[in-house]
């Protein structure tokens, strides 16, 4: 580990912090994030599950969530969702629905190093990345009512509990704690060249317009590996046996 310690590893093991980690984004947002040398974290209440975030929502009974400290927490924190998974045919078709799309790939200490070093003091009390942990409806109520306290990395694991049904999704959460003077979303400094080492544009995408996009990419300095998914496309030795066999047939 480098800034990270194990206080900001939630359901991680420090020997784990060097996996890999992807998250799909619009190719204006990547674009946006190499311009401005930043990533932007969400508020949860824009997240789409309307069982996530029962706890800030005041909807789970708890000695230490009354009213004015959900009140006071709901606003100050913050997060963005990436995933384990390399890729998968899901993911394209959620989170890149017109086709233009672009995945990036990091590891789990570089993104967390990255929040770290951009906080504003109280880093080890306010920045966390975690995988969420999969649970039935009945357990991830018990798991909120049992959190003590609204604040640091309770609130942090408060995020990361979701429903069985959504475990294929393999999710790894960056989490920030603090409150922000940005309104709704909290964005931090990173250095894209560094933090990204895969750029993998939407398999679907018209082969000008990844070109165009992948030509952006790189005029901005960017050298690591920038490609287009070859998800849908056929193995190369398979096509030339195919064409091979088509060419023996009468």
């Amino acid at each position: 580990m480098h800034g990270a310690s194990v206080i900001n590893l939630i359901n991680i093991k420090a020997d784990e912090s060097e996996q890999y980690i992807y998250r799909i984004m619009p190719i204006d947002r990547l674009l946006e994030s190499f311009e401005n040398q930043s990533l932007a974290l969400v508020e949860p209440a824009k997240w789409d599950d309307p069982f996530e975030n029962l706890l800030l929502k005041g909807l789970v009974p708890h000695s230490s969530n009354d009213a004015i400290t959900s009140k006071l927490f709901r606003n100050s924190i913050y997060g963005q969702c990436w995933t384990l998974h390399r890729e998968t045919d899901a993911m394209w078709r959620i989170y890149s629905a017109d086709k233009h799309g672009v995945k990036v790939r990091t590891t789990i200490r570089k993104l967390i190093d990255s929040l770290l070093q951009s906080a504003e003091g109280y880093e080890r009390e306010s920045c966390f990345i975690g995988k969420v942990d999969y649970l039935t409806q009945k357990e991830l109520v018990t798991k909120l009512s049992d959190i003590e306290g609204m604040y640091g990395i309770n609130a942090a694991k408060s995020l990361l509990y979701k429903r069985n049904e959504f475990s294929h999704e393999k999710e790894v959460r960056l989490i920030y704690t603090m409150e922000s003077k940005q309104g709704r979303i909290y964005k931090f400094k990173v250095d894209p060249h560094s933090l990204f080492d895969e750029i993998v544009f939407d398999p679907r995408m018209n082969k000008h317009i990844y070109q165009a996009y992948s030509q952006a990419i790189k005029s901005k300095g960017y050298m690591g590996s920038v490609r287009q998914s070859v998800m849908y496309q056929l193995p190369k030795d398979l096509v030339k046996a195919f064409n091979k066999a088509s060419k023996r047939t009468p």
